[in-house]
């Protein structure tokens, strides 16, 4: 755990959460000016459910992947939007009552109790062409913009993201071990973090292996930071997280089948490995590896 201590003190120092912040800050400004303006109730939902809040983990690796292949800035920012969009789409429907029926969500009303539940549906359907359309849009070569696209689609399709809702809802392949858990992290959370942290590879046109060091460290990061989720679920603090504890009393989670010690133990040498995974960048993936240290240390 050598690496992650010296990634710590990254942290301690707060230049970690400093840069973090910053670079939301960033995206957060992007996001406000390719969303529609307010003029529609089904845009002013759309705000509503992507500004103002979240870490924006997904769009910071996808800043820190670009950084490593001097992107441009409007392209590394505009391909965050894209996968903050997807985000915000896939926790509004997420939180729908025929889903996990959440009210809350990063501190304030879900969606669906803000404006009703087919607005909350229309806000999901409105945001995924919005993420297709900003990366079709982006200033570069058509075969990019193709590979962006085609990355993305795959990462959030039905081999991808809306397949593990299904398995989340027990509605396809219920999870009895350990295994099923992976492979539902895998599908509803891993390929979405590894396409943000491959990103900056497919824009730089990297090398086969730098692209799968990027690739193989989104999928670890994703399964670090779902344990964490898990053990935050279980026994974490509702109003530092800014939605409901204990939603998943209900399913086999991470939390209830290895419970909190050996829990935190298995993310912590998985983020371990995300972090090893990215040696070809040797110091100039500080901040990444940092990020892998960050999830261990949330309380939100």
């Amino acid at each position: 755990m050598v690496a992650l201590q010296r990634n710590l003190q990254i942290l301690t120092s707060n230049s970690f959460l400093h840069h973090l912040h910053a670079v939301a800050h960033k995206v957060e400004d992007v996001l406000t000016e390719l969303l529609p303006p307010s003029t529609t109730r089904l845009h002013e939902a759309m705000r509503y459910s992507v500004l103002g809040g979240g870490k924006r983990l997904r769009s910071f690796l996808v800043w820190e992947s670009c950084q490593l292949f001097d992107i441009p800035l409007q392209e590394t920012l505009h391909t965050a939007a894209a996968v903050e969009f997807i985000q915000a789409y896939s926790l509004v429907h997420d939180d729908l009552p025929s889903m996990d029926n959440a009210d809350l969500r990063r501190g304030k009303p879900s969606c669906h109790k803000a404006f009703g539940e087919a607005t909350a549906t229309l806000v999901g359907d409105a945001l995924i062409p919005l993420a297709f359309q900003t990366l079709s849009s982006l200033d570069t070569s058509a075969d990019i913009r193709l590979a962006l696209i085609e990355g993305l689609s795959q990462a959030i399709g039905s081999e991808g993201l809306v397949a593990g809702q299904m398995r989340d809802l027990a509605q396809e392949k219920p999870c009895h071990t350990e295994e099923d858990l992976r492979e539902l992290q895998r599908l509803k959370t891993g390929l979405l973090f590894a396409f943000a942290s491959e990103s900056g590879a497919i824009l730089g046109q990297a090398s086969p292996q730098e692209r799968k060091a990027l690739r193989d460290y989104g999928f670890l990061f994703g399964q670090a930071f779902q344990m964490i989720d898990d053990l935050l679920d279980g026994c974490g603090n509702q109003e530092a997280m800014g939605k409901p504890i204990c939603q998943d009393t209900s399913k086999l989670t991470f939390f209830s089948l290895l419970g909190p010690d050996l829990l935190y133990k298995k993310a912590e040498a998985i983020a371990q490995e995300a972090t090893d995974v990215l040696y070809l960048f040797q110091e100039r993936a500080a901040f990444l590896k940092a990020a892998a240290s960050y999830i261990l240390s949330r309380q939100k």
